[in-house]
This record gives C-alpha cells, sequence and structure tokens, in this order.
C-alpha cells in the first residue's frame, strides 16, 4: 500500500513550474470557489509517467478560502526578509488546503490572474505545530475544475509534476471507473494521453471536525 502521506509530499514539492512555461498552461477552468469549499475526499489520482504500480490510501482534505493579510501575516514571520518579498505579490483569492493525513499539513495558495481556476502555492506547514521556523515555501502550481452535477460533482486537481497529473476528490469516498469517466476525458483532451486512474483501496480514520 502506497502511503498517501508520501503522495502527498510529491503533490506538494515537486510540481514546480518551469521559469518558461505559462502558469496552468494557460487552461481557463469550471471554477467558482464557492463550489470548491468545504470537505473532500481524495477518492482516486491519475498518475503520472513515474508513479509505482501500487495501491494508495488516501483521506480527507479541506479546502477553505482565507485572506490575504492572514497570509502575509504567515510568511513575513516564516520566511527570511528576501524571500518574504512574495507579500508583494499575494493577492485575490487564497485557498488552505488542509490534509487529514497521519501528519496533517496546510498549503496555502493564491489566484494566477487571468486564468480561471489556476492557483500558485505560497506556503506549507505542519497543522499541528507552531513553530513557524518549519514551513516551507512554495512555487508549485495546481488547477481546479469542478466536474458534474451540483449534488454529486467531482473535483479534479491538475498537478504539473512527474509522478501524478491529477487528484480526483468527491464529497463521499466511493467511486467507480466508470464514473471517472468524463473526469480522465476531461485530463486527457486538455493535456493529451494519461494512464487510467487509480483508486483510492482505503481512506485513513477522518478527524472529528468542529464547525
Amino acid at each position: 500500500m502506497f502511503s498517501f502521506a508520501i503522495l502527498v509530499s510529491i503533490l506538494t514539492f515537486t510540481s514546480c513550474r518551469a521559469s518558461n512555461v505559462s502558469f496552468c498552461d494557460d487552461f481557463q477552468a469550471n471554477f467558482d470557489v464557492k463550489t470548491v469549499i468545504g470537505s473532500w475526499y481524495v477518492v482516486a489520482i491519475i498518475p503520472g509517467n513515474l508513479f509505482p504500480d501500487k495501491d494508495i490510501a488516501c483521506y480527507m482534505v479541506e479546502f477553505s478560502e482565507t485572506d490575504g493579510a492572514g497570509l502575509k501575516w504567515l510568511v513575513n514571520r516564516t520566511l527570511d526578509s528576501d524571500e518574504a518579498n512574495v507579500t508583494k505579490s499575494i493577492h485575490g483569492i487564497i485557498i488552505r488546503q488542509r490534509y487529514h493525513s497521519e501528519h496533517p499539513f496546510d498549503v496555502w495558495s493564491q489566484t494566477v490572474d487571468g486564468v480561471s481556476g489556476c492557483f500558485e502555492q505560497v506556503i506549507s506547514l505542519d497543522a499541528d505545530t507552531s513553530d513557524l521556523n518549519k514551513a516551507l515555501s512554495q512555487e508549485a502550481n495546481m488547477q481546479l475544475h469542478v466536474i458534474g452535477n451540483d449534488k454529486d460533482p467531482f473535483l479534479l486537481q491538475i498537478l504539473w509534476g512527474k509522478m501524478v497529473s491529477a487528484v480526483v476528490y468527491r464529497k463521499g469516498k466511493e467511486v467507480t471507473l466508470e464514473e471517472l469517466k468524463p473526469v480522465y476525458e476531461l485530463l486527457s483532451k486538455l493535456r493529451g494521453h494519461q494512464r487510467l486512474p487509480r483508486i483510492c483501496k482505503k481512506h485513513h480514520r477522518e478527524p472529528i471536525l468542529l464547525h
């Protein structure tokens, strides 16, 4: 069983954008931030060329919207003076993803102007630590697409790494290959031929959420 904690490290730290490549390849997503906010289960991944032929265990991810002031505060107290200049470019919609893995952590990303659904990761930090010096700055980008009807949509997170092409989320834990067909077809239309989706074989125990 391939640990999704390892997979998350792959998702967040190896999908960096090359300097000569446009953000999210200029794809325009069907994206509405209000639809994305909330708790989702990872139900499948679409593996990249280097992903190993192993089953995966998945878990829940919370998407929430935050403001630029809060993110700037975190960056200013985390990064050194040179890196902290990134706060000057923090703007627009900012999404925090909380990954409820064996070791929960958060990733903050900001919108990219002119490219719908495209986000550039800014910083990540373990959710169970108050030591901001352990935070990591990010330069990866992702794009979020909402697929399907309002009652039971899929959330497709496209990545630009070599291990994972995309992560597929749903409000429930169960999914079949047939149900994933529209997701797979969209990704293939945007980025060419893809490996078949890898459905999660088990889910880690989700936390008790207090709202």
